[in-house]
């Protein structure tokens, strides 16, 4: 990640560059065109990624400070080992109190939404909501299903939608996270609900992809279109050698 912070903060400086002057610089040859497309190029995709980090926003004026002294050998009041060993525990930690702020929301969301009386939890944490209780049978872990569904975080904001691709997803029961595992079980085929999954339950402090944030707990609206009755998982018996 610090090497990711590093590089775009040489691409924006090299697209501010250290010029003060009010007048635009002057173009004459192509090499002084190519150095200033390549400034401006990178320069406004930087200043877009830096309005994004994580943190207090960014005094632009000592980072250009830093990297002109750095750029014309000039002194500089840390060595480029202290400010990579800076940059990577200051980031580091930025991410820390990220991690921990999501956390105590959505465990915040959790106790204030099991307070509903609409709302069940299981043992292991899992709340769910009956929109519509279907008269099928209901799955096991041995059964596949056909579900459509549109998951959510607390915000609202969507990840995945099997809705939006026009499709229902198939799937067998123990090929999802837990709380897809388990919160299935609990509804009749024909069935609507929302699961709301603990980060326990699905992917915990990882996280996934640039979606789900570590710590986050999930919201799923699912419609239980079918169930696919499985066979019995066999158990691994001994063989003669």
């Amino acid at each position: 990640m610090t090497h990711r912070i590093l590089t775009l903060a040489l691409t924006l400086l090299v697209g501010v560059g250290v010029l003060t002057a009010a007048e635009p610089p002057r173009l004459i040859t192509s090499a002084d065109t190519a150095a200033y497309a390549l400034g401006v190029a990178n320069g406004i995709g930087f200043a877009q990624n830096l309005s994004q980090m994580p943190g207090d926003p960014v005094n632009k004026e000592l980072l250009l400070a830093g990297f002109s002294a750095a750029l014309l050998e000039q002194p500089t009041v840390m060595t480029n080992e202290e400010a990579q060993a800076f940059l990577s525990k200051y980031f580091q930690q930025l991410q820390e109190q990220q991690m921990q702020e999501t956390k105590e929301k959505n465990e915040a969301f959790l106790e204030s939404n099991g307070k509903r009386p609409e709302v069940k939890t299981t043992q292991s944490g899992l709340q769910y909501e009956i929109i519509k209780e279907g008269k099928g049978p209901r799955p096991t872990v041995e059964d596949t299903v056909r579900v459509h569904y549109t998951g959510t975080l607390i915000d609202g904001s969507k990840f995945d939608s099997s809705i939006d691709r026009g499709e229902p997803t198939k799937f067998g029961l123990l090929q999802v996270i837990p709380g897809w595992t388990e919160g299935l079980c609990l509804l009749p085929e024909g069935s609507k609900a929302k699961l709301y999954i603990p980060a326990r339950l699905a992917y915990g402090e990882r996280g996934a992809g640039g979606m789900i944030p570590p710590y986050a707990t999930l919201i799923f609206e699912i419609e239980l279109l079918e169930v696919i009755k499985g066979e019995p998982i066999p158990l691994a018996t001994p063989t003669d050698k």
